[in-house]
């Protein structure tokens, strides 16, 4: 039987006419995303070209990687300069990729530069604070070594070392050789905390000393702290804690140092008793990251009105 072609209904042709205009909407929105997606590579790139460009002119990064002297150093300078004109070449013929390619090599020859040259006055600035930090703790902790100990100890082959050790320190630090100097108090630390731990073994520090008031008390207690809490970074590093025990050092000496911000609060308020109620708990929680770092502390000496 022949069928005659019938045209599509007027409802067909408008539902294909929508769907068609859907379709090409579709179309141009993720047109519209592409060139907004490349437009954004290109800006991107673009941006870092022109920090490679910056740091290989007259910055000061690339007059100390020349003036260094380091042949190497300045090798990579100059292939970080040859790349980056090979990224401007690219974004000038469109090649956005290749552009990418070349300023990130650019840049990782520039960071090699930078880092074979490192900027001396800056880490002069660092190893001269990191010097007085460690001097200032080492004095503190030979201060409560002496306070604690016997006569007999004042000889101890480890305090002597550390004492030495730290006068040439100190001569390094003043001719300005403050790497040496602190390479000398690394030293001189560990003989502090080896001398002090031989001295907790066979006894218990005396901290027994006398107070004449609750003030003079509160005064040595918050001395007891500080030489207690000084010789916390010495244990770590000396006797390095596995990863369980030194979360438990990190979570008392919060505690402790909490406990002694308390501690001091009262005392501003006048209410000594409970100021030091704070600093003897300070202490305990300073005795126990002790502990957990391998360094034993008799936990029930105080100072005694």
């Amino acid at each position: 039987m022949n069928m005659a072609f019938r045209p599509a209904a007027p409802c067909a042709r408008l539902r294909n006419e929508r769907v068609a205009a859907r379709g090409l909407a579709a179309l141009a929105l993720v047109a519209v995303h592409l060139l907004a997606g490349a437009d954004d590579a290109r800006s991107q790139v673009e941006q870092r070209v022109r920090l490679a460009a910056r740091l290989i002119a007259d910055s000061p990064s690339a007059q100390r990687i020349v003036a260094s002297g380091n042949a190497q150093a300045i090798s990579h300078l100059e292939e970080g300069r040859v790349h980056q004109s090979m990224a401007e070449q690219a974004l000038h013929s469109g090649d956005t990729v290749a552009a990418a390619r070349a300023i990130d090599e650019a840049l990782r020859h520039l960071s090699q530069a930078r880092r074979l040259a490192p900027d001396a006055p800056a880490r002069q600035a660092a190893l001269k604070q990191r010097y007085a930090q460690m001097l200032a703790n080492l004095d503190r902790l030979v201060e409560t070594w002496h306070a604690q100990s016997a006569p007999v100890d004042f000889e101890h082959g480890d305090l002597t070392a550390a004492l030495g050790l730290i006068s040439t320190a100190r001569y390094f630090a003043e001719a300005a050789r403050y790497d040496e100097a602190v390479h000398t108090l690394s030293t001189a630390e560990r003989h502090v905390l080896s001398g002090m731990r031989q001295m907790l073994r066979p006894r218990e520090l005396d901290y027994t000393q006398r107070a004449g008031s609750p003030a003079e008390e509160l005064q040595l207690e918050l001395r007891r702290h500080q030489g207690l809490s000084d010789l916390v970074p010495l244990a770590i590093n000396e006797l390095r804690p596995r990863a369980d025990m030194l979360a438990a050092v990190e979570r008392h000496g919060e505690t402790s140092r909490n406990l002694r911000t308390q501690s001091l609060a009262r005392q501003q308020a006048g209410d000594i008793d409970a100021a030091l109620v704070h600093i003897r708990n300070a202490t305990q929680y300073v005795q126990r990251a002790l502990g957990a770092a391998g360094l034993a502390v008799p936990t029930d000496a105080g100072s005694k009105p």
